[in-house]
């Protein structure tokens, strides 16, 4: 029987992305995992928010050291920022730059091709990704292919685990990723079982705490019966001891440490530990306007400029923003308290409704007649109707705000390019900020008439409202993918690599 090896990774700081402070509880609960699964003959562990070519060495040096040997089984674990990026997916390190992508990432593909050595007759990859600021993931389709054929064309029998699909951000809770944290469930939820890869999947799907806010994405080339391991009381403790350890030391840092209090003090230093994080209206304004100073002041780069003038123009509604309603229709379903709210149009539609028809006799009398001999016989009939419904067309903001959104226009300098617009749009509660964007190409219909498409998925990025650090690093992440999107598309029209 071969070896089962374990790689798990963990990045929770960013020089120039923003902060994913779950991730370090999210590789500390999966290392107790893999440890408690009692299965794994090596592992390693590469977490303190490593460096690029720190974390590659890391993880070549490890495989490196089991090339000569029989493989059955290797198990891969990233928790962190991802990207999609020329066809690929991107794990994303702590110096992650534009500038340097290929150096502070490591492809999906390359991370193939380290573990295709091993020639494992079974591969897992559990992936709990947030987006990063280059994020390139435009649907589901583009980031189930590239999964998929990672798992046929690499290995023989394969699981993976994605936390999310689309443009959609690996949503948080408390001091875990919910994805993390519902993998870990599953394996609870299995004491004293043996518990298959395929059920931890079911499990997962099934957990109306992740899919609520994200759409996991699962892919397999397998038999479904492959174990993952046997769940015995030492692992549950294992698993349950790293979350109350986590919940005690947040609630040591939340107390400060100190002697047990009254109930009366508890409640309001709680309370007021809580409402750090809450904006006055104030403090909301001056984050708010640093997030639209931060997208008018932005550099688009040299290679941009030389193709295009940009003009940014701050607006106070939403029209002309292709779109719009599937915002509104996000709004619906949020339960953060944000101030805003959905806007409604009445659409009109056809249907089907039984109505009474009337007997149509030419004579009153023999009517009548016929009512006394056999009764009055209604008669029915199916037609269709005009009905009138409301449907979501949008949304509207109720508290005051620098603006409703910004739209961003390029303007091409050669005749042989496209025009481009850019959209930014945003919520806001007193402590969340949401803030979507995407970019769209126009069709020009003659030199001076354009129509502007509405063919590209609104992404979106989460930030705390008042963390105006965040803020403005997460516009930056948002100027840059608007950048690079573009780049990108330009690239592949023309046909000049990157």
């Amino acid at each position: 029987m071969g070896k089962k090896i374990a790689i798990l990774i963990g990045v929770s700081k960013y020089d120039h992305e923003v902060a994913l402070p779950p991730c370090e509880n999210d590789l500390r609960m999966v290392t107790d995992i893999i440890k408690g699964a009692s299965k794994y003959d090596d592992y390693i562990v590469i977490g303190n928010s490593p460096k690029g070519s720190d974390a590659k060495s890391d993880i070549a040096t490890f495989i490196r050291k089991y090339q000569s040997q029989k493989i059955e089984e290797v198990f891969f674990y990233y928790t962190g920022h991802g990207t999609r990026y020329s066809g690929d997916f991107l794990f994303v390190f702590s110096d992650f730059v534009k500038d340097k992508i290929e150096q502070t990432s490591l492809r999906n593909s390359e991370l193939d091709s380290m573990l295709k050595s091993l020639s494992p007759a079974l591969a897992i990859k559990v992936v709990d990704a947030c987006q990063a600021g280059t994020e390139y993931i435009k649907s589901v389709g583009d980031l189930e292919d590239i999964f998929k054929k990672s798992a046929t064309s690499n290995f023989d029998k394969t699981y993976f685990f994605f936390s999310c699909t689309s443009s959609e951000n690996s949503v948080a809770v408390k001091d875990y990723s919910l994805f993390t944290k519902s993998f870990a469930d599953a394996i609870v939820s299995y004491s004293g079982k043996t518990v298959r890869y395929r059920d931890l999947m079911a499990f997962i799907s099934d957990d109306k705490a992740v899919t609520s806010r994200q759409t996991p994405l699962f892919i397999q080339q397998a038999h479904n019966i492959e174990v993952f391991c046997e769940v015995s009381d030492d692992l549950i403790k294992a698993i349950k001891g790293s979350d109350e350890n986590q919940e005690t030391k947040q609630q040591n840092n939340e107390a400060g440490q100190l002697p047990a209090q009254s109930f009366e003090t508890r409640l309001v230093e709680t309370i007021k530990t809580k409402a750090i994080e809450f904006c006055s209206e104030q403090e909301a304004q001056m984050s708010l306007s640093g997030m639209v100073d931060t997208v008018t002041a932005h550099d688009f780069g040299d290679l941009l400029k030389q193709l295009y003038d940009v003009n940014i123009e701050i607006k106070k509604s939403y029209n002309d923003i292709t779109g719009i309603k599937a915002i509104g229709s996000w709004l619906s379903e949020e339960k953060e308290p944000y101030f805003a709210k959905v806007t409604y149009t009445e659409e009109e539609y056809e249907a089907k409704e039984r109505v009474e028809i009337q007997d149509d006799y030419s004579d009153i009398y023999a009517a009548i007649s016929v009512s006394r001999m056999f009764g009055r016989q209604k008669k029915y009939e199916y037609k269709t109707v005009t009905k009138y419904r409301d449907v979501v067309d949008g949304l509207q903001l109720t508290a005051p705000a620098p603006c409703n959104a910004i739209e961003i226009n390029l303007v091409p300098k050669e005749q042989n390019i496209s025009w481009y617009k850019a959209f930014i749009v945003f919520v806001f509660s007193k402590s969340k900020l949401a803030i979507f964007y995407k970019y769209e190409k126009e069709n020009e219909v003659s030199w001076n008439q354009r129509e502007t498409l509405d063919g590209q998925q609104w992404k979106t990025i989460h930030c705390n409202l008042k963390n105006t650090v965040n803020v403005k690093a997460a516009v930056v992440s948002i100027m840059n993918n608007i950048s690079e999107s573009i780049i990108s598309e330009l690239s592949s029209t023309f046909d000049v690599s990157q």
